[in-house]
């Protein structure tokens, strides 16, 4: 064999070898400065900022901190783990230093803030495993610095329990409002669970006359995604958290507990898409002028959260100019007019002025769940229960010219009509 055809790379690879051995021997950390030594850490453009430098032969653990003259310490990075390497970051002046501070509004979490103005010593300090610390120092002086932290002052989250279920009553939306002491740079407030932070649900602010970020008061308002069609996170102990940051890097944050119950998107159907119109024959019924027009049909609650119905109650009788604004239960001293948040069945007719003039509550009282709200009767049709509506407009006049189409529909009133044009008849008024 030819000697000469491996020494060679042998000759090669020792060399080579030798040259990492060299390169790796040598000082862990070096080149390590900043530039310039005097910032005025304040955003207004000029001088916000020096830029650290520090290049690592081997991979070391580093901390990055700052000393004034008093000998306190703050740290801009602290025990980060780095490869071998270049390195290069920007500072102005700002150290992640938590703290809890307590103001009439409450408690506020500073996330990070701008170091007052002042020479401070500056020390970089890489660590091997099982090795002394590195070190490469030196001064730095801030001047003009920014120092105000910004704050959501009296951070409210009114009710603290949450039923995200649009059933119209205080508790199905949350308000969310504070008081921002400064112009900030961002600002965010967002719903997270405790037991998974990462889990953000982020929300966004009512439209007001002033920008989210300028200085004033501002206000949120939070229906957990019902109004977006979609579902709310699910029932449990959360936090509503807001975080504001400066230009500067002045950051703090604000928290709220919130209790989330019976959330959900409510949706409810008739049954079949069925209404059964009394002497209906061929989808036509013939009445007498001074007859009734009668029907009864089955809504079923098809959500995951109650739903909350008002009467009139099934079996209720309109007149034919009469509709649910005019009627009035005398038992109970009030109106059946509209409220928001609440279903009923509706029966409209094809010229008619107002948007489903009869209306009944979506279930008998014996089909429905009572409950007393703030000294309020309510009653609830229950998720994967059903309803039964009934009742009867007299036709005591003649209808307007063109009066022949009936239908009836589902509305979830103050928010949509959910189910409209359901089972048209047409309906034909002879003279008796």
């Amino acid at each position: 064999m030819n000697r000469t055809l491996w020494i060679a790379p042998l000759l090669l690879l020792l060399l080579s070898g030798c040259g990492r051995l060299s390169f790796d021997a040598g000082p862990l950390l070096y080149a390590a400065g900043l530039t310039p030594d005097a910032i005025s850490p304040n955003a207004d453009g000029d001088a916000d900022v020096t830029e650290i430098t520090y290049s690592l032969r081997r991979a070391a653990h580093v901390s990055i901190y700052f000393e004034d003259e008093a000998g306190t310490r703050t740290y801009f990075r602290q025990d980060r783990r780095r490869a071998a390497g270049d390195y290069s970051v920007l500072w102005g002046g700002a150290v992640d230093e938590r703290q809890i501070i307590e103001i009439d509004g409450g408690t506020v979490e500073v996330l990070s803030r701008v170091l007052p103005d002042g020479p401070y010593r500056w020390v970089i300090e890489a660590v091997e495993e099982g090795r002394e610390p590195v070190r490469a120092e030196g001064t730095i002086t801030l001047t003009n610095a920014d120092t105000e932290t910004p704050i959501l002052n009296n951070f409210a989250v009114v009710p603290e329990v949450f039923r995200p279920n649009q059933d119209g009553l205080r508790d199905d939306w949350v308000s969310i409002s504070y008081y921002l002491t400064k112009d900030a740079d961002q600002v965010l407030v967002y719903l997270v669970d405790p037991a998974d932070e990462d889990l953000r649900y982020f929300i966004a602010e009512e439209p007001g006359v002033i920008e989210p970020e300028e200085r004033g008061y501002h206000e949120y308002r939070y229906e957990g995604g019902v109004d977006l069609n979609a579902e709310p996170p699910p029932d449990g102990e959360y936090a509503i958290i807001g975080e504001v940051r400066d230009r500067a890097g002045n950051a703090s944050r604000v928290s709220q507990p919130l209790t989330i119950e019976e959330g959900g998107k409510p949706r409810a159907d008739v049954v079949q898409g069925e209404i059964d119109w009394q002497d209906e024959m061929n989808r036509v019924v013939l009445i007498q002028l001074g007859e009734k027009l009668c029907f009864s049909a089955v809504v079923a609650n098809e959500s995951t959260v109650p739903i909350r119905t008002s009467g009139p109650w099934p079996g209720q009788e309109y007149r034919f100019r009469e509709n649910y604004n005019t009627l009035a239960d005398e038992l109970a001293e009030r109106s059946w007019g509209q409220q928001s948040g609440v279903w009923r069945f509706g029966i409209n007719y094809d010229t008619t002025g107002l948007d489903f003039p009869y209306r009944w509550a979506v279930g008998r009282q014996e089909d429905l769940e009572r409950r007393v709200i703030n000294g309020q009767e309510q009653w609830y049709l229950m998720p994967g229960m059903r309803g039964e509506v009934s009742g009867c407009i007299v036709i005591d006049e003649e209808p307007p010219t063109g009066t022949q189409i009936w239908w009836g529909g589902l509305i979830h009133q103050g928010v949509e009509v959910a189910n409209n044009d359901i089972d048209r008849i047409t309906v034909d008024v002879g003279a008796p």
